[in-house]
């Protein structure tokens, strides 16, 4: 299966049923009222977020996911089926965005969010029906689904991410931590996608996660290289361990890390120096290092030395991490999940006897009509002025005979 971890496509939410325009025919009912039923309202589509996924390879090829719309109404007050809703599953730290930003982050299994409404059904004439109007010929169009393009972004979930220059031993360790087993060469970049594997040792409370990026170099963060496209991933973790080829100048490989973390804005995460390969080097260079790295441990993947000690400090400094932490990265990422919706009127002057009146409410009222029925246009009318448009309109200066448009609906007013 091949790593995937952004995609971009549009999402259309099915569209409502309209409304029905019908009378009772009964036998001995000569004069039966109006008993046109609702439409269907459309199906939603819904993204989830599952474990059971670690790719985005699904959608990488897939150009639309739209949902069914909703059936029409019929006689005898028969309401039309609701199309179904489309779940789309998609891995745990999936962030999804739209034009306008981020829209949700699926930080935790099971949780969802929809990214496009399906449309209302239109109401059928039996609900326009009055003590004056006995029998209404008119019924409400069913509204559009939204429809928008969307991106989505994996960024890998862990505990632990390893960092380090390329080569410098991350896959051997993940290898030595857990039972996974990533590809491992003694050449640059042979790590193209983040592994993880989880550290769970009877001492420990509970298993920790430990993901090993791709190899970073200087520039990363600007673009070159690999380990560009996977600073995202870093974002995820809670705890950075920089990996350090103690045999390949561990002073300048730490330096470049540190400046390529802080262009990514992570230069404040916590983190711990891991001084790998200790095998290669004699007594001498080992105490070197000691002195100028005091607070590293020094392991060996491939012998197993200081793995142990490693492990227990990781799991020791996620203990350390305070929950205050974790709920103030969850709270905001709440308080993005919603964007406020502006549902107010504006009337304003286009041109020379043109005129443009928005508004969530009132385009959505021009949607629901149904332009070739007569009966319909003039309650659209009348909504009009029972909600003081028409006289917002002549106060803005309308005629009669001048153009106002609504959304994509244009008439001339009277």
């Amino acid at each position: 299966m091949q790593f995937v971890d952004e995609a971009r496509f549009v999402v259309r939410a099915g569209g409502g049923g309209d409304g029905s325009v019908s009378f009772n025919r009964e036998k001995y009912k000569p004069r039966g009222g109006p008993d046109g039923g609702h439409g269907g309202d459309g199906g939603s589509i819904i993204f989830r977020a599952t474990e059971d996924l670690q790719t985005l390879e699904f959608f990488a090829n897939r150009n639309l996911i739209k949902a069914d719309r909703g059936r029409h109404g019929s006689g005898n007050n028969r309401a039309g089926e609701k199309g179904e809703d489309v779940v789309v599953e998609v891995p745990v730290g999936t962030l999804i965005h739209d034009e306008q930003g981020l829209l949700a982050d699926l930080a935790e299994a099971g949780e969802e969010v929809i990214v496009a409404r399906g449309g209302l059904g239109g109401r059928g004439n039996s609900s326009f029906a009055t003590s004056t109007r006995r029998a209404p010929a008119f019924r409400e169009k069913g509204l559009p689904g939204e429809e928008r393009e969307i991106r989505l972004e994996l960024r890998v979930l862990s505990d632990v991410g390893l960092v380090g220059l390329p080569n410098a031993g991350k896959s051997s360790l993940l290898s030595a931590f857990s039972a996974a087993r990533p590809k491992v060469g003694d050449y640059p970049f042979t790590t193209l996608t983040p592994g993880l594997g989880v550290v769970d040792d009877r001492a420990y409370r509970e298993p920790f996660v430990v993901a090993d990026i791709p190899g970073l170099i200087s520039g990363a963060s600007e673009g070159r290289g690999l380990g560009n496209r996977f600073l995202r991933h870093v974002a995820r973790a809670r705890l950075l361990a920089l990996v350090l080829d103690a045999a390949e100048d561990p002073e300048g490989a730490e330096a470049t890390l540190r400046a390529e973390l802080y262009a990514a804005g992570l230069g404040d995460r916590s983190s711990i120096t891991v001084l790998n390969k200790i095998d290669t080097l004699d007594d001498e260079l080992r105490h070197y290092l000691r002195d100028e790295f005091p607070d590293a441990v020094q392991v060996s993947a491939l012998t197993g030395e200081g793995v142990t000690e490693l492990r227990d400090l990781l799991e020791k400094r996620l203990r350390a991490l305070s929950e205050r932490e974790r709920t103030l990265v969850t709270v905001e990422r709440e308080h993005r999940t919603f964007r406020p919706t502006w549902s107010g009127m504006l009337v304003e002057k286009k041109g020379d006897h043109e005129y443009g009146v928005s508004g969530e409410e009132v385009e959505k009222l021009a949607l629901k009509t149904d332009w070739d029925n007569p009966e319909g246009v003039e309650n659209f009318q009348r909504e009009l002025e029972r909600k003081g448009i028409v006289a917002a309109l002549r106060r803005a200066g309308a005629e009669t005979g001048d153009e106002v448009s609504i959304g994509d609906v244009s008439f001339d007013f009277s």
